[in-house]
């Protein structure tokens, strides 16, 4: 009989996923997903947000997936998001507050320096076993010739999609498609939240201005804008406009308007649900905005951890080529149909897309 656990990983940066884990913990439950590329985390809310982390299996010293062909994948389950952080914690992490200017514009916190520092290399070993299905997850911590293990409960999947992923994002249909800074897109949105708006629009045009905005509406202080100017500042003579126009601070910008819409993309979502991305916006490099045909709106954030990440579990060479690591976040669009009647005022339904549902 093989007693090897069905799953078993080591990690000498558990700091790492930590800070990625904390990007999603708006709610008090995880779904893992463990397959032989990493392990997935996902956790959503109210089916109008959810948000995901995938931790690639060579950010791990070891990683060790043991099927068979009776038992060829492990079925996902739940665990408190809550309990692994604390668990995690007792490496004495601490958050950093403070913000500063970078080198190429815009303000980002000091999350952004978290996966840099000689420190995460430093520390002890985390082990993470799963036993058999049904089992508890088991954390080990190691450290200073302590030992220290927690066993968390995991709980079958409900099955509230059909997607596999969750809120389904159609991307042989999008609309939308921008690749940019995460710093300029955490820098609008804390623009934005001073007025304390309920929805946030975003609103982007290949034809005409405004090319990429986002606006904050509903909020006791006023509207607020937060423009993206394409190159060119003043609109160019007719015998001089160009196919398309594209935001300054955008590496990717591509619109797709559905006919009828006059080449514009225009939706609204709720924005206290967009401020749950903005660990990931504060720490990520760069971010990935698409949005499709049923308005479902997806922020991708690629998160750098190049730097002390140890290659084996035995004190081996650091592994100098670097990793990325992905955190996306899903939101499913507020129905406009009636903005217009009042006056761009929030609406507490959500479209279809998502098991519309309402949010008091």
């Amino acid at each position: 009989m093989d007693d090897r656990p069905l799953f078993a990983a080591i990690s000498t940066s558990a700091r790492q996923l930590y800070l990625l884990l904390r990007c999603i913990a708006f709610a008090p439950k995880a779904e893992v997903h463990i397959t032989a590329a990493g392990i997935r985390f996902s956790v959503e809310e109210s089916h109008v947000v959810q948000g995901s982390a995938f931790v690639e299996a060579s950010l791990f010293s070891s990683y060790n997936l043991n099927v068979t062909d009776a038992q060829p994948s492990i079925p996902s389950f739940q665990i408190s998001i809550t309990a692994l952080l604390e668990t995690l914690q007792i490496f004495g992490i601490s958050e950093a507050n403070t913000s500063y200017r970078n080198q190429s514009g815009g303000f980002s916190s000091s999350y952004a320096a978290a996966f840099t520092t000689p420190a995460l290399a430093m520390g002890g070993t985390c082990r993470i076993s799963y036993a058999q299905i049904g089992a508890p997850l088991s954390i080990t911590i190691q450290e200073s010739g302590m030992n220290t293990t927690c066993e968390m409960n995991t709980y079958d999947i409900t099955g509230e999609y059909d997607d596999a992923e969750g809120i389904p994002l159609d991307r042989n249909a999008l609309v939308l498609k921008v690749i940019m800074r995460s710093a300029w897109l955490h820098d609008a949105v804390t623009e934005i939240a001073g007025t304390s708006p309920t929805m946030l629009v975003v609103n982007a045009s290949s034809q005409s201005a405004p090319y990429f905005a986002l606006e904050g509406h509903g909020g006791p202080f006023g509207d607020t804008t937060v423009d993206f100017q394409p190159e060119a500042k003043n609109e160019p003579t007719p015998s001089t406009i160009r196919a398309k126009k594209q935001p300054l601070v955008t590496e990717t910008f591509s619109v797709a308007a559905p006919s009828g819409n006059r080449g514009r993309v225009k939706q609204s979502y709720k924005f206290d649900l967009i401020q749950k991305a903005a660990r990931a916006m504060a720490l990520a490099s760069k971010v990935s905005v698409r949005q499709d045909r049923q308005g479902v709106l997806s922020l991708q954030f690629m998160i750098e951890v190049n730097e002390g990440v140890p290659g084996t579990s035995n004190g081996g060479v650091a592994d100098s080529m670097g990793h990325v690591s992905f955190v996306d976040f899903r939101f499913v669009p507020l129905v406009d149909e009636d903005e217009d009647d009042h006056g761009g005022e929030e609406s507490d339904e959500y479209d279809d897309a998502g098991s519309a549902s309402s949010v008091g």
